[in-house]
């Protein structure tokens, strides 16, 4: 588990290891990253500049003595003892297609960046050939690169190594006062030169938010008020993961998050009987159920629509007015340091939030300004429903001293 800075030479040291495996053990050695461009760009097709100032590529590390053949199209070198080279992503398909080829030794490139099921595809056949997989990266926020290192360090199975460019001096502290005169965001700067887990994901929108919660202890053990009524904010997919946040609106203007839940694939009545549970064994009466303004407009089950159908099930929504994913993620900022988590009953959903990040333009290199769809959006859907619905019925965002009950009663007509 190496935690190494930008420029550092990760996948050089990591190539050369290999190699010299490889040579020791036949087997297949895979040299892994989050897509198979990454890999071709950075291993097949890269070059690099020796200590001497000569140009070498990355696969001239190989003695030519040792290639019996060489696959470009496949990005796989077979060597003259019968191991295997390959360089490839692991994106989509590809986790299980490199299962398939039962890999004794494993590198994982930029793993803060690479989906964590992919591993969890990959070690069982690790496991079994009494491999070795090495993760290599720079932080990106407190994601699962985050968790697996704090592991590694209490755990003897795991070499680890965190290394920023004060240790290995390859680059200058003047090279990084350069960069601050060019205006590079400091959390870029002590993200990659300085291997901080501390600083917000790169693109993510709400990551230093949830830093600056932990940081305040924000994130924590929380009661739950029975005088005070829990709301929920949802995220309704169609063919996809629907998310649920319960919470309540306290007194102070603060908003306490008890519970996050998320599933795929499941009925209406499933989430109904899931929120009819929490009520029943928290002894709570329910608020608000927030839902996105096209609620109406699409169906979970063929011609039900699903505001009635929720009527039905005894929960009472209010679907939303429309507004544009910008103005709800703005919504959501602005009250994010009112916000409080339970550690525990919120811990996926405050991961959501974390990693939920802008797309990327792998040919520019730059963030585009709308949101990555994948499997962190859902709850962070959710949330943004929260934050339209709070500034929507008011609650105490305006004042510290407002009774909720008041506000709620007066919105309902009471």
């Amino acid at each position: 588990m190496c935690c190494l800075h930008r420029g550092a030479g990760k996948d050089i040291l990591c190539l050369n290891y290999l190699i010299k495996k490889a040579f020791e053990k036949p087997g297949v050695y895979l040299h892994c990253f989050p897509n198979f461009n990454q890999g071709k760009r950075a291993i097949w097709k890269s070059v690099h500049d020796t200590h001497e100032g000569e140009s070498i590529g990355y696969l001239d590390h190989i003695p030519p003595e040792l290639i019996k053949h060489k696959n470009s199209s496949e990005m796989m070198i077979e060597f003259v003892n019968g191991s295997i080279y390959c360089v490839m992503g692991l994106d989509g398909k590809n986790a299980a297609r490199a299962r398939g080829m039962n890999p004794c030794f494993a590198i994982l490139s930029e793993y803060a960046y690479m989906d964590p099921e992919s591993w969890h595809t990959v070690e069982p056949r690790i496991a079994q050939n009494n491999g070795t997989a090495i993760f290599i990266s720079t932080p990106n926020g407190q994601n699962h690169f985050y968790q697996l290192y704090n592991h590694a360090v209490k755990n003897p199975l795991y070499y680890t190594s965190l290394m920023t460019i004060e240790d290995t001096k390859t680059i200058t502290l003047q090279h990084i006062e350069n960069l601050r005169a060019e205006e590079v965001p400091e959390d870029f700067i002590q993200q990659e030169y300085f291997c901080s887990f501390t600083r917000g994901a790169e693109g993510s929108y709400y990551g230093k938010l949830i830093q600056k919660a932990r940081d305040e202890e924000r994130i924590t053990k929380l009661k739950i008020y029975e005088d005070l009524p829990c709301h929920t904010s949802w995220d309704l997919g169609i063919g996809d993961s629907t998310s649920i946040w319960i919470f309540q609106s306290l007194k102070n203007g603060n908003f306490n998050f008890l519970d996050y839940y998320e599933n795929h694939g499941e009925p209406l009545q499933h989430y109904a009987h899931y929120l009819n549970n929490f009520k029943e064994k928290h002894k709570i009466i329910y608020g608000n159920h927030f839902l996105p303004h096209d609620s109406a407009n699409r169906e979970l089950i063929a011609g039900i629509d699903r505001t009635l159908a929720l009527r039905d099930l005894g929960i009472d929504p209010i679907v939303l007015p429309r507004s544009s994913i910008d103005e709800g993620i703005q919504a959501a900022r602005s009250l994010f340091n009112r916000c409080y988590f339970n550690e525990e009953k919120c811990s996926y959903g405050i991961k959501c939030l974390d990693f939920y990040c802008k797309k990327y333009n792998e040919a520019l290199k730059v963030y585009y300004d709308t949101p990555r769809h994948d499997k962190w959006s859902h709850g962070a859907d959710a949330f943004r429903m929260f934050a339209v619905g709070a500034k929507t019925v008011g609650f105490n965002i305006n004042t510290n001293i407002t009774n909720e009950i008041d506000i709620l009663s007066s919105y309902l007509g009471y």
